[in-house]
């Protein structure tokens, strides 16, 4: 007696397009951490994404357009997340503002802010998308520092000062120190 035919159903074609989409968007973060800007070719993403020219061009008619996509895509799951563990009480105010500001996603959006300083059509590019990411940002540390306990100007502050951290973790890996600074900047400015 044979088992019957298990056919699993096959996808639709919006199903086809966002599996595609987010191995482009996947494979273009992992290409900006591992060979920077200037290695981050369109064919290198193609490739690691196992995709066609075609595919490609189809969700990125542009270089810029790809990589600015890709890290909004990352920016905005890390808020989401973040969010989702402030709601739940999961973290520390610190250690949800470090999974924004960290990871592969900052080492790629270091990437294009570096090489957007010299190329005018990423810059265009990535304006708007910073614009709303940052947005987006400043929003979820209101939820965490809200009005009352903090001023806009202190909570940027506390945006800059995480920014510079990270860039000198690129040559200084010493991620208890970042840890003990912004502790006490939120002790001794948004806590006092």
């Amino acid at each position: 007696m044979t088992a019957p035919s298990q056919s699993r159903p096959s996808r639709t074609q919006q199903e086809r397009r966002e599996d595609t989409r987010a191995r482009l968007l996947a494979a273009t973060i992992e290409c900006l951490v591992e060979h920077g800007y200037a290695g981050t070719t369109t064919q290198r993403v193609q490739d690691r994404a196992g995709l066609s020219r075609g595919a490609l061009l189809h969700h990125f008619a542009t270089k810029e357009a790809l990589l600015v996509a890709a890290v909004s895509h990352v920016a905005d799951g890390q808020i989401s997340a973040a969010r989702a563990e402030a709601a739940a009480g999961a973290a520390s105010e610190v250690e949800l503002l470090h999974h924004v500001m960290s990871g592969p996603l900052f080492l790629a959006g270091l990437e294009l802010w570096q090489a957007a300083r010299t190329e005018p059509a990423l810059r265009a590019a990535l304006l708007p998308a910073e614009r709303r990411v940052g947005a987006a940002v400043r929003k979820l540390l209101a939820e965490l520092f809200p009005p009352s306990r903090a001023s806009r100007v202190e909570v940027d502050g506390l945006l800059a000062l995480y920014r510079g951290l990270a860039l000198t973790s690129v040559l200084r890996p010493d991620a208890d120190l970042d840890r003990r600074v912004l502790d006490l900047w939120v002790e001794r400015v948004l806590r006092r």
